[in-house]
């Protein structure tokens, strides 16, 4: 596939209790480059479940496209980690965007096979018990 940018394109969740998507990529990172998979329309809540299997050494990082395209001082990727032969990592996504795994070897002098598996999953909020009530002490407000 020409050039660096794999993209990966999820559905966009809709309103459902317990919804995910999943792929896998399989691809060489030549020494000195870099490769990106896109994860697009990942609503806030979201969580990102990614399994890194590689035969050398690479930085993994997980880092929301508004990040990229809107860099703010002090920002840092939603995740980011040296792995040698195998890794895994879960995030919850904190806002809705398109999200990119960039698999770097910039720092390589030999390229790296790496297999990587994407996992999202929204799911939806407890609800409170059938009886639930708050405690008439928690629930009003009263003036000191």
């Amino acid at each position: 596939m020409p050039g660096a940018l794999l993209a990966v394109l999820f559905l966009l969740f809709p309103a459902l209790p317990a919804l995910g998507a999943e792929a896998a990529v399989a691809t060489e990172v030549p020494a000195g480059r870099s490769k990106s998979i896109r994860v697009r329309g990942v609503p806030a809540g979201t969580i990102i479940a990614v399994r890194v299997v590689t035969t050398g050494r690479i930085l993994v990082s997980l880092i929301g496209m508004r990040q990229i395209k809107e860099p703010q001082p002090g920002a840092k990727p939603l995740f980011r980690g040296a792995v040698q032969d195998r890794m895994s990592f879960r995030v919850t996504i904190p806002q809705a965007d398109d999200y990119v795994l960039v698999l770097s070897n910039r720092a390589g002098s030999a390229a790296v096979n790496v297999e990587a598996e994407i996992r999202a999953a929204r799911r939806a909020p407890k609800p409170a018990p059938r009886d639930y009530s708050p405690r008439p002490e928690k629930a009003s407000w009263s003036p000191m």
